[in-house]
């Protein structure tokens, strides 16, 4: 996860097993609909927890 460019905007999501994750967005085509190829670049969201304060995590309705 790169956490050295702070304009990078994050967006939460879910896989189709329910579990979520975090996800940069402008690598996503469409964070309602990710591909197991977008998920190559996401963190469990349990895992970005200790990062969170340094990164931008947006609504996925953005």
């Amino acid at each position: 996860m790169n956490t050295e460019n702070k304009d990078t905007l994050y967006v939460k999501v879910k896989d189709m097993a329910g579990n979520d994750f975090v996800c940069p967005l402008d690598e996503l085509k469409d964070p309602k609909s990710i591909s197991d190829a977008e998920m190559e670049n996401c963190v469990e969201d349990a895992v970005v927890g200790r990062y969170a304060s340094q990164m931008k995590i947006v609504d996925s309705a953005h």
